[in-house]
């Protein structure tokens, strides 16, 4: 199997393909990776989120992966095992190491830029891991996000460690690359996930002032927390 191989840095950082076949037959295009938060104050979302405001939304990934769709390629294997035949084909993915640590209300840069082969991806699969650096404001979460609500602060986070599988809405479309450069963008729908929660409901628990909603927080809004990573799972998708 052919795997992206590091280097790797957080934000960018040029990632080179490595075959581990002597013949692949494909070319090889620039594909930028791009991670974003959409997020509108003014937006019809929800009256009960009328006075919320996002400051920022910040991920810890552990790596993202390709996965090619079925038949992407034309060589086949005459034993039936397309594995490491020297072919990029369905059983092929490609993985890229991170950390990434972004901030996608505030993120500019590419999260990273990769040289890939031709073929057609039916997935990309991120894992969502918590940081592992104790340096980082985010050290053992792996969502965070903060802002105010009704005027006071407020910070949701979570540790969830899980893999997220997204396509693109339009299920029969796939990422198909030939001869050209790319960009491949992450998507979460903020606008969505506020339609989906009441944040009103929160509540600062302990009065220092700060509403906490996470797993394990003292304000008591872990029934919260979870509603909202689920709903964070179900706003992501693939732009075009």
């Amino acid at each position: 199997m052919k795997k992206l191989k590091k280097l790797l840095g957080i934000i960018t950082l040029v990632i080179v393909l490595a075959s581990c076949s002597n013949d692949s037959g494909s070319s090889e295009n620039t594909l930028n990776i791009v991670a974003r938060a959409t997020y509108s104050p003014s937006a019809n979302r929800s009256a009960l989120n009328g006075d919320v405001v996002l400051n920022s939304f910040k991920i810890n990934l552990r790596e993202i992966e390709f996965e090619l769709a079925e038949n992407s390629s034309d060589d086949d294997d005459s034993n039936g095992d397309s594995d490491d035949d020297g072919f990029y084909d369905s059983d092929d993915e490609f993985e890229l190491y991170g950390p990434f640590e972004l901030d996608l209300l505030n993120q500019n840069a590419p999260v990273t830029t990769v040289t890939v082969p031709n073929g057609t991806y039916e997935e990309v699969e991120f894992k969502l891991h918590k940081s592992t650096n104790s340096a980082s404001a985010m050290f053992n979460k792996s969502i965070e996000i903060t802002g105010t609500i009704n005027g006071t602060p407020f910070i949701f986070w979570h540790d969830i460690d899980e893999d997220f599988e997204i396509d693109y809405e339009d299920t029969n479309q796939n990422l198909v690359i030939n001869n050209n450069s790319y960009d491949l963008v992450f998507n979460f729908d903020l606008n969505q996930v506020l339609s989906m929660v009441d944040l009103s409901s929160a509540v600062d628990g302990d009065g220092d002032g700060v509403i906490e909603i996470g797993p394990n927080d003292t304000d008591g809004n872990q029934a919260l927390a979870n509603l909202i990573e689920d709903s964070i799972e179900d706003s992501c998708d693939l732009d075009d």
